[in-house]
């Protein structure tokens, strides 16, 4: 038979769906008394060498089992002894513990070597505790090392026991008034939602003066549940699982030598004790899930809805999530991004305030590129009815206009670059760089200033970058504006076109790469909407004209009267 040590502990983790108050743990604990002693060897001489006789007996067992429920109080036989007089109970846990005791030795209860500590429990198994996260010999103590330790401790602030001198925790103030900057590292450290259970042993034993002497207690197994993620965790593992009542496949067992001595050994098995749900009980679990999903999906379908509200004929909605997310190969570093949306004739916002926005300031000193990851959302309308004598309508799609500013620490302002991009006509996600460019000074002067003092030359009316929509030219003549080449920067667009316009279509869109499918989309987009509002226009005279029957009919019956 093989034996595992601590160096061979593996912790299981194990995902439950199940009530953690069904959880039952088995431990088998063993011990084997071996009376071989081997006896002191003495040099001599050769011709007087002998064999040393060894004395050896058959060993004496003495084996102890139980089974134990989830968050089982049993008591050791030194606790037993501590509860049994109420001066030692201060707490309500305590006092709780006193009235057990007295009822088990009513009972007349036998002592028995495994016993357990709840979460409830002050009690903090030391080893785990106060073991190195590193194979160094010297490890570097950090706020995160101390953190991680302050993590497993699980001291519970309450009356000291006396019976715990093996274990020291230095006391703290609960509440510290002026806390430097070492005791907020060491303080803040994660809270996790863990419930520990410990299964001991007490392996003291008495000695010719009828003393306890030795180590009363030793951690079998230490198992871990957090609600949260549903996860269970044995440490060490189990070596066994009872498959059915009568069949349990025993593996190798796990083994203590008491006080180091390797003639005084337990041996002691984890099994998995929980029983099975049978049918019966499966299939009514199961009912009731069901009933409980149909109701939280009969909730969210009342708060929802079954259908989208469709907008009506000729109008064709866009719902826009965007994202400014970064800005690279600019002169100046702490930037910022100013946008705002221009809208053409026939495009309508109901919102006005997304129709412009300022990104956060950010860095570009390691990298060169400033991260914004600024987002912003955008629902746009097209009414077709507007623009009856439009023909070329997808050509004036709504344009986003961006300016680059920096900002330094003398508040010093500088206008970087300016750029535009049309809004993408296709639905999808689209990823465009926007390229940007600044007015230049006329004079060495200009950059001077730009450099000592800040300020550059502006534009008066940013959308200057593009086309203004108050132009109604054929030719914009920018000649003679000095302009220099500045940084890039990236927008992003997630487009969706909703319209009852589009309802059975099966067209396929490019996915943002642009080319002939996106113009294909436009024409087939623009042919829908135009229908639709063609449709809706002969409906108007439809209903015009057979109001004007009615009334011509109304005026004959009158005059015939």
């Amino acid at each position: 038979m093989f034996y595992k040590d601590k160096s061979d502990y593996v912790t299981g983790v194990y995902r439950c769906k199940d009530c953690i108050k069904n959880f039952k743990i088995r431990v088998r604990l063993q011990h084997d008394k071996s009376m071989l002693i081997p006896l002191p060897q003495f040099q001599q001489d050769e011709s007087h060498v002998q064999s040393t006789p060894h004395i050896s007996t058959e060993g004496l067992q003495e084996t102890e089992e139980k089974t134990f429920s989830w968050q089982e109080k049993v008591f050791s036989p030194f606790e037993i002894s501590y509860y049994q007089y109420a001066g030692n109970c201060h707490t309500a846990l305590e006092e709780r513990y006193h009235k057990d005791v007295i009822r088990l030795c009513q009972e007349n209860t036998p002592n028995n070597r495994l016993f357990t500590y709840t979460d409830a429990d002050d009690f903090t198994d030391m080893e785990e505790t106060n073991q190195s996260v590193t194979t160094d010999s010297k490890p570097l103590v950090t706020s995160l090392v101390e953190g991680m330790s302050e993590l497993r401790h699980r001291q519970k602030f309450g009356h000291r026991k006396s019976h715990r001198k093996d274990m020291y925790f230095s006391r703290r103030n609960i509440v510290e008034y002026n806390p430097n900057m070492e005791l907020k590292k060491k303080n803040h450290f994660l809270q996790t939602s863990l419930q520990t259970f410990y299964i001991l042993a007490d392996l003291s034993v008495k000695n010719s003066d009828e003393n306890w002497v030795g180590k009363s207690e030793y951690v079998l197994c230490t198992i871990r549940w957090d609600s949260i993620a549903g996860l269970l965790m044995v440490t060490p593992d189990f070596t066994s699982i009872a498959s059915s009542a009568e069949h349990v496949s025993r593996l190798d067992p796990y083994r203590i030598e008491v006080d180091g001595d390797a003639r005084n050994t337990y041996h002691y098995w984890i099994e998995h004790a929980s029983t099975d749900m049978s049918q019966e009980e499966k299939d009514k679990e199961f009912a009731v899930i069901n009933k409980l999903y149909e109701h939280h999906s009969d909730i969210r379908q009342m708060k929802v809805g079954s259908e989208f509200k469709m907008p009506r004929h000729g109008i064709l909605q866009v719902h826009i999530l965007g994202e400014v997310s970064s800005a690279k190969q600019f002169e100046y570093d702490h930037l910022f991004v100013h946008y705002f949306f221009e809208l053409p004739k026939g495009w309508s916002c109901e919102n006005t305030k997304q129709l412009s926005g300022f990104t956060q300031t950010c860095s570009t000193q390691r990298t060169g590129i400033a991260n914004f990851s600024y987002l912003f959302e955008l629902q746009l309308s097209l009414n077709l009815e507007v623009l009856q004598g439009e023909t070329e309508i997808l050509l004036s799609w709504p344009q986003m206009f961006v300016e680059v500013v920096s900002n330094d620490s003398w508040n010093r302002c500088r206008n970087e670059g300016y750029g535009y991009v049309s809004l993408p006509p296709s639905p999808g996600m689209h990823t465009i760089t926007v390229s940007t460019w600044r007015p230049l000074s006329a004079s060495p002067i200009g950059e001077m200033r730009r450099f000592f003092i800040g300020g550059s030359p502006q534009l008066e009316d940013p959308s200057f970058v593009g086309i203004p929509s108050n132009f109604k030219d054929s030719i914009l003549s920018k000649y003679g504006l000095r302009t220099i080449t500045s940084g890039d920067v990236t927008v992003k667009f997630n487009t969706m076109h909703h319209s009852q316009a589009l309802i059975g279509s099966n067209i396929v869109h490019d996915g943002g790469r642009g080319g002939a499918r996106a113009n294909k989309y436009s024409s087939f987009l623009l042919e829908r909407l135009s229908a639709a509002t063609l449709v809706k226009s002969v409906n108007a005279v439809l209903i015009a004209f057979k109001r004007a029957r009615e009334r011509m009919l109304r005026a004959r019956e009158g005059l015939e009267s």
